[in-house]
């Protein structure tokens, strides 16, 4: 009997105080962890605002049974995953706000279990970036859901040191991004021949032309007064590319035959530097992000200036390309 009211009492303990300590708990709780990055804010801004590139450094892939399934915008506000697994269970991810290189707010949504506003902010430091990543959960219910958030307090800093230790060994691995600029250009008067070719016989298209280019401005005396150029009107890999070869010339000149004058356009435009061979795919993608970032789109054709002479300068890291993107605001 002793025993029996003994059993009662403990009871009657452990339910009081599993009602009494969640009154003094908070019904909002924070995490936050923090880490510095030998990298540019751009390239650590993007591994959390693209987000499969979250698969790069995610805490989560120890879970072996884990499916993810991206919709909405590929980067930035509306980009979205959800994730399906036997250890993460269920949920998903909303990016909600995106300041290029500065901070990314998201949403994620555990189900039953709540939803958790989830902070990263970026701060410049010398040549690294400082990553606070914060979660903050909301209005936690009283009773469960206060212990549930002391639990959670305990349990996601680890998660979170998790990713950001291992993004911080894949940013530090990759190759540092093209700079780029936003620049307003003036008109610049040029000599074109305009021309089609598939991507393998671009190379040969260029050399022909600029040649033809070369022997027409040094017979009729006309200063050129720059690099030469090609302007692509379009890129499509598997079929025909339509493109220009160019050369700036210091005052207006007529052309002849398939030489034509023109201009390139004046106004607000992106200006990337490539260093290395004349692959220069990497930097136009680096261009086609930083236009989304920042809600931007092309307002006429893109064109690139061939800075080096490979002739005189035979190791190709050394070679200098500058990209060139003439853009407006998207409404």
């Amino acid at each position: 009997m002793k025993a029996l009211k003994l059993t009662v009492v403990i009871i009657f303990v452990i339910v009081i105080l599993l009602l009494l300590i969640p009154l003094f708990l908070p019904d909002t709780v924070t995490i936050t962890e923090k880490s510095c990055m030998k990298a540019s804010p751009e390239l650590v801004f993007r591994q959390v605002n693209i987000l499969k590139n979250r698969e790069n450094w995610s805490p989560l892939t120890s879970d072996s049974t884990l499916k993810i399934t991206y919709a909405g915008a590929t980067m930035g506000v509306g980009a979205t995953y959800s994730w399906k697994g036997k250890k993460m269970g269920k949920g998903s991810l909303t990016i909600e706000k995106s300041e290029p290189y500065r901070s990314i707010q998201n949403k994620l949504d555990f189900g039953p279990q709540g939803k958790v506003v989830g902070l990263w902010q970026f701060k410049k430091l010398n040549d690294s970036v400082c990553v606070t990543w914060s979660v903050t959960m909301l209005h936690l219910k009283y009773p469960f859901g206060r212990w549930l958030g002391l639990m959670m307090k305990s349990g996601m800093k680890p998660l979170l040191n998790k990713g950001l230790h291992q993004m911080k060994l894949f940013v530090e691995k990759q190759n540092p991004l093209a700079v780029i600029k936003e620049d307003s250009l003036t008109s610049q008067p040029v000599l074109l021949i305009n021309d089609s070719t598939t991507l393998q016989g671009i190379d040969n298209l260029l050399g022909k032309n600029f040649g033809k280019l070369m022997q027409y401005t040094r017979k009729h005396h006309i200063s050129i007064a720059g690099a030469p150029f090609a302007i692509y009107y379009n890129w499509n890999p598997q079929g025909m590319i339509h493109m220009g070869a160019g050369l700036p010339i210091a005052t207006k000149s007529k052309g002849y035959g398939d030489i034509v004058y023109s201009e390139l356009p004046a106004g607000k435009t992106l200006v990337a530097k490539h260093f290395g061979s004349y692959d220069t795919g990497t930097t136009h993608e680096q261009l086609d992000d930083y236009m989304t970032e920042h809600h931007l789109s092309i307002r006429k054709f893109i064109w690139e200036v061939y800075v080096t002479n490979p002739v005189t300068q035979p190791d190709t890291s050394q070679w200098e390309t500058d990209i060139y993107y003439p853009v407006k605001r998207k409404p």
